[in-house]
């Protein structure tokens, strides 16, 4: 068995809605560590005070109703968004970026953790799980939230691989699982085959502005066409004050739990002046949240079909994760939809869990690599079972050519790490310079040039998406393009010319320079939580 300092490695399920630290314990188990209210989870929301002092949690979260302007939920959401990013436009308070913001989410979970566990030393070395559709610039900027938050982010893995880990700790034998993963914010869906301590994702998908909150707002737009009925008013849900909009969708969000509980919920809604009273019942919710439900499935029957081209006909089970899963609806739509055993796998908590596992065979990799190179006592095996795993990429990555084409050389669902090389030529006599616009998009389709469309994200800025080329070259000269992906998904590009190494380092448009990383961790590091 490991020591206790062996074990300081962490698991973070970074929520939209909430978030969650877990630990391996001294008895190989995968726990989650309290915040300072005694909660597993903590509301991923921020409450600014001032520029150095913020709230972070469930008393920020009851400040959004009181003081919206200086309150900030559903980040994760503005992840990969470059508007977000732009301070001089944002409209967070203090024109903070959603990966200042982030980090002030992760310092109030590690703070907490530190506080109210019994850990060897602070916590430093954590995992950070993300979205499995999450692409090059919302992996790297999640890292990057970690980094300002002072952690040594160990790896960033996907959120449906985290809870397969703590799946698959249960199970001896090889099944194929698909993952419903359903949060507050987000959708995954990921088919996975579980073997021991192995790992292997087949297939991945989702959308990232999908999740339990649009099962809160479907509520109370419904709340208030009944509150226009009943009153004789003509609200609307979008033109209503923020005040008014985050108490009804706070108020949604406890009517749904209840829903979830019972058959029947109790709606009470009050506004300037008028009130709304009657009983909501569970049938009228479902039937109101369809639309909502039809999304995911669609989703789930895409995933499944792309397995199926893969070889892998037969899912053994579905698990459902996240907190949005525990509506009783989602367990009857899936379970009717695809006729497979369905069930809740631990949903609040097994992400976290997850990622603390692989955190632990991440911390034992690096400590055999130090051991390999400096000697000394080879370190003891942290768990019984090391979990192995392999990944799959959720987009694909070309290169821009002209005439508004791109050349793609890395398709979605590829496994993961992988390198793809393809040679272009130069299009003009003399030409001293190439332009490398590296695009991410959604298919899946192995078609060597697709004419770009507005979905495409352009990952390169421009100031360095330009690739020099010395001397003198003729029309047609060749240009070795590499990509390569390694196994948290972040994409890396290399370009040759003949037997020369051009020097060409991948800038992605919304990713911190060096400079301003240290300077969102100075903030982070002074800033009250």
């Amino acid at each position: 068995m490991a020591n206790d300092k062996a074990r300081a490695v962490y698991g973070i399920d970074l929520g939209t809605t909430y978030s969650c630290i877990s630990q391996v314990d001294k008895y190989d188990q995968a726990v989650v560590l309290r915040n300072f209210e005694g909660a597993s989870t903590t509301p991923s929301v921020v409450f600014f005070e001032s520029e150095s002092n913020m709230i972070v949690g469930e008393e920020a979260k009851n400040m959004l109703p009181v003081e919206p302007e200086k309150t900030v939920s559903f980040i994760k959401r503005q992840i990969g968004n470059d508007e977000a990013f732009d301070k001089s436009k944002n409209t967070t308070p203090f024109h903070l970026d959603p990966v200042e913001i982030s980090a002030l989410i992760l310092k109030k979970l590690v703070k907490d953790a530190n506080n109210m566990g019994e850990n060897p030393e602070p916590i430093k070395d954590v995992v950070i799980t993300c979205p499995a559709y999450f692409g090059n610039k919302e992996r790297l900027q999640t890292k990057q939230a970690g980094i300002s938050a002072g952690l040594n982010v160990l790896a960033i893995i996907n959120e449906p691989t985290a809870a397969a880990i703590s799946y698959g700790m249960k199970v001896d034998e090889r099944r194929t699982i698909l993952v419903y993963d359903l949060g507050g914010g987000t959708f995954d869906v990921t088919i996975i085959v579980v073997n021991g301590g192995a790992i292997k994702v087949v297939a991945t998908g989702g959308d990232h502005h999908l999740g339990g909150v649009d099962w809160d707002t479907e509520l109370a737009k419904y709340v208030l066409n009944t509150f226009n009925q009943q009153n004789g008013t003509s609200y609307e849900f979008e033109t209503l004050t923020a005040n008014a909009r985050y108490d009804l969708l706070l108020s949604a969000e406890n009517w749904k739990r209840n829903l979830t509980a019972r058959q029947t919920a109790k709606i009470n809604f009050s506004y300037e002046g008028k009130s709304v009273n009657f009983d909501l019942p569970r049938e009228t919710f479902n039937a109101i949240t369809e639309d909502r439900l039809n999304e995911t499935i669609d989703a789930t029957r895409k995933i499944i079909d792309i397995a199926k081209d893969k070889g892998y006909d037969k899912i053994d089970e579905i698990i459902l994760v996240g907190g949005s899963s525990k509506m009783p609806q989602i367990e009857e739509r899936v379970k009717a939809e695809f006729g497979l055993p369905t069930r809740l796998n631990d949903p609040d908590e097994c992400v976290a869990k997850g990622a603390a596992i692989f955190a632990m065979n991440e911390a034992y990799d690096k400590a055999i690599e130090k051991y390999k190179e400096e000697g000394g006592e080879r370190p003891a095996p942290l768990l019984s079972d090391r979990t192995r795993v392999v990944n799959v990429t959720s987009k694909t990555y070309g290169l821009g050519l002209i005439d508004n084409k791109v050349g793609n050389l890395i398709f979605a669902n590829s496994s993961l790490p992988v390198s793809r090389t393809r040679i272009f030529e130069t299009v003009e006599d003399g030409q001293t310079g190439v332009t490398l616009p590296i695009y991410e998009s959604d298919f899946t389709d192995e078609e060597n040039d697709k004419t770009v469309e507005d979905r495409f994200c352009n990952l390169a800025t421009e100031d360095i998406s330009v690739l020099r080329i010395t001397g003198n070259h003729p029309k047609g000269t060749e240009i070795k393009v590499t990509f390569s992906i390694d196994n948290e998904g972040i994409l890396s590009v290399n370009a040759t010319r003949e037997s020369d190494e051009i020097d060409f380092k991948l800038k992605v448009a919304g990713v911190k320079s060096e400079d301003e990383l240290k300077a969102s961790q100075e903030f982070i590091a002074n800033a009250t939580v």
